[in-house]
């Protein structure tokens, strides 16, 4: 029997949104300082620039991590935006 966590394989959660990529990779690259992993979801065809309510580029990490996430990113210059979840 196994006896991994069920969080670990949880659906991801958003917890920020980016109007492009690189703001998104930034605030991956921060959340990989704390240790925390993360993926982008381009929620943009094409690779254009978010216009105001589109939700642009999402990081999203596993639910465990969701909480720490949006801390972490909410510290420092206040270029993100957290995402509703």
């Amino acid at each position: 029997m196994n006896s991994a966590n069920p969080d670990e394989h949880s659906e991801p959660v958003a917890v920020a949104s980016y109007a492009t990529e690189g703001e998104a990779e930034v605030a991956q690259a921060k959340l990989r300082a704390f240790g925390i992993e993360s993926a982008l979801d381009d929620q943009v065809e094409g690779g254009m620039v978010a216009v105001e309510g589109e939700p642009g580029v999402i990081v999203e990490v596993r639910a465990v991590d969701a909480e720490d996430a949006r801390r972490v990113l909410s510290e420092g210059d206040g270029t993100d935006t957290p995402a509703d979840s």
